[in-house]
């Protein structure tokens, strides 16, 4: 008789252990479910935009600036000044040498920018250049394969003379005469962009914390030339 009832609380125990056990492993089940709904999953990539300026005129600075080469080009915008230190002046002595009648910038100047919270940008000055005949002559093939201008991959098959020349540069104050700059006629428009990798688990402020963190321009003014004439005969058609 003892035997049994030592078997029957025996029994009972091992069942109000395994009770507990599969309720404690169903708070933590429950319990990291929980927390799921608070993190998302995600993959890819995503543009986020970081800049976004008008443009009131192109030059040059009027001083030398620290730690930028002397033939700097300058795009002053509203918000910003945007030095570019490789690419400018091959693009500038480019269109120098060319037919203007040819020549048709794109007034969207997207760059990109190589970490969310730099302010450096990279990317291309996009043109069309038209020939009557539709095609470069010899001098006009060897002014672009000097400048490293390649033709457009967004170039579409009835819009073949689109070409791209690769820049680089730095995002500064606004220039301090800008007032004075005459504006251009026709609107140009910058915007600089951050590729942001979505892969793995991200909480779901974080790119709202990461699209509000500002480019950090240097503590640097200073005032613009204009450029040359014919250039800016270019830059400035309507």
């Amino acid at each position: 008789m003892n035997f049994k009832v030592l078997n029957q609380n025996i029994l009972m125990s091992c069942l109000l252990v395994s009770f507990f056990l599969t309720g404690c492993a169903s708070n933590r089940i429950i319990g990291e479910n929980t927390r799921e709904l608070f993190t998302k999953y995600d993959s890819g990539h995503e543009w986020i935009t970081l800049i976004e300026d008008d443009v009131i005129a192109f030059g040059k600075p009027s001083v030398s600036l620290p730690n930028e080469p002397e033939d700097s080009v300058v795009i002053a915008g509203k918000k910003y000044s945007y030095v570019i230190s490789k690419g400018g002046n091959d693009f500038i002595q480019l269109i120098n040498q060319l037919n203007p009648q040819y020549i048709q910038i794109s007034n969207e100047l997207d760059f990109n920018a190589p970490a969310p919270d730099s302010n450096h940008f990279y990317g291309h000055i996009r043109f069309s250049y038209t020939p009557p005949n539709g095609k470069l002559n010899e001098k006009e093939s060897a002014l672009f394969k000097q400048y490293g201008v390649v033709p457009c991959g967004c170039a579409k098959t009835s819009e073949p003379h689109k070409f791209d020349l690769n820049i680089k540069g730095t995002v500064y104050p606004p220039v301090n005469n800008l007032k004075t700059i005459t504006p251009l006629s026709k609107p140009y428009h910058i915007k600089i962009q951050y590729l942001h990798d979505k892969s793995g688990k991200v909480t779901l402020s974080t790119k709202e914390k990461l699209a509000s963190l500002p480019l950090l321009p240097f503590t640097l003014t200073f005032d613009l030339i204009a450029l040359p004439a014919k250039v800016m005969g270019i830059i400035y058609q309507p």
